[in-house]
C-alpha cells in the first residue's frame, strides 16, 4: 500500500505539480526553460487578462461553450435515456457506435466537416451545396458532433444504474409518466447531467483546432489565443497567464461537480 501511495505521489509531482508550477512561474516572471538563469519577477504578463483581445476571446469562448453545452444536453439526455431504458439486443452495438468516433483522430473529423461545409464537396452528388465556413453555425455543429459523446455517457451511466424498484414505486403511487420523469428520474440523474455539462463545456472553451478550421481563421477563442502566443510570438508568459485563469475556472467547475457527485461515480 505504501509503495502504491509513493508512486501515485511521484506521478502527481512530475505530471501535475511541476508543470503547473512552471506555468505559474512563467506567468509572474521572465522564467524560461531554455534560459532559466534570466529570472526577473513581475506581473506585466497578467495585464493581458485585461486586454480587449483577451476579453473578446473569453466572451466568444463562453458563448460557444454555452451553445454547445445547451444543445448537447437537449440532444444527449434523450439519447442517453433511450439507451438506458432500451431492451433491444442491439443495445451494445448502439453504445459502441457512440464510442467509436471518440477513438478516431479529432483533427481528421474536423477536416471532414470542413470539406463538407465548402460549396464544392461530395454533397454536390446529392444536389446539396453548403457554404458554411466562417459561420457560427458551422462551429456549433462541429463542436456538438465532437463533444456530444462526453455529454451522453455520464448521463447514460447514471440512468443505467437507476433502481427499477424506484420507478415501480412511483407507478404504484399512480404517478403519470411525466411526473415519474420529473420527480424521480430527472433528480436522480443530476450527477450525470453535471458531469456531462462539465465534460462538454471545458473542452469547448479551450478548443483551438476546430474554430481555426471551421471559421476560416476568422474566429479567435481562448484556445486560439494561447496557441498564437506560444507558436507565433513566443510569449509563453502571456499564454501562461491565460492558462492559469482557465485552470482556476476549471477548479471552480470541479468543486461545483463535487456538490452533486461527491463520490465521482459519474465521471467517465
Amino acid at each position: 500500500m505504501f509503495k502504491k501511495s509513493w508512486i501515485f505521489q511521484l506521478w502527481l509531482l512530475v505530471f501535475i505539480v511541476i508543470p503547473i508550477g512552471l506555468m505559474l512561474l512563467s506567468a509572474v516572471s521572465t522564467f524560461s526553460v531554455l534560459n532559466p538563469t534570466s529570472l526577473e519577477f513581475g506581473f506585466r504578463a497578467l495585464e493581458v487578462l485585461r486586454s480587449e483581445v483577451f476579453l473578446r476571446a473569453l466572451m466568444q469562448s463562453l458563448k460557444f461553450a454555452g451553445y454547445v453545452t445547451g444543445l448537447g444536453l437537449l440532444i444527449g439526455y434523450p439519447v442517453a435515456y433511450l439507451l438506458a431504458r432500451s431492451k433491444s439486443p442491439y443495445k451494445r452495438i448502439w453504445v459502441m457506435a457512440l464510442i467509436v468516433p471518440v477513438w478516431s483522430n479529432m483533427l481528421l473529423r474536423i477536416i471532414a466537416f470542413e470539406k463538407l461545409f465548402y460549396p464544392e464537396s461530395i454533397l454536390n452528388m446529392f444536389g446539396i451545396s453548403l457554404d458554411l465556413i466562417g459561420t457560427d453555425f458551422a462551429i456549433v455543429i462541429g463542436m456538438v458532433s465532437i463533444y456530444l459523446p462526453f455529454m451522453i455517457f455520464p448521463i447514460y451511466a447514471v440512468l443505467e444504474k437507476l433502481d427499477p424498484s424506484v420507478l415501480e414505486a412511483a407507478y404504484d403511487l399512480y404517478a403519470s409518466p411525466f411526473k415519474r420523469f420529473v420527480h424521480v428520474v430527472l433528480p436522480l440523474s443530476y450527477g450525470g447531467i453535471i458531469s456531462g455539462v462539465l465534460m462538454t463545456a471545458l473542452p469547448a472553451m479551450t478548443t483551438f483546432a476546430l474554430p481555426e478550421r471551421l471559421s476560416g481563421g476568422q474566429l479567435l477563442l481562448i484556445g486560439n489565443l494561447i496557441q498564437n502566443y506560444v507558436m507565433r510570438t513566443g510569449r509563453i508568459d502571456l499564454a501562461s497567464s491565460m492558462a492559469i485563469l482557465l485552470l482556476v475556472v476549471m477548479v471552480i467547475f470541479y468543486r461545483t461537480l463535487l456538490k452533486f457527485d461527491a463520490e465521482g461515480e459519474t465521471l467517465v
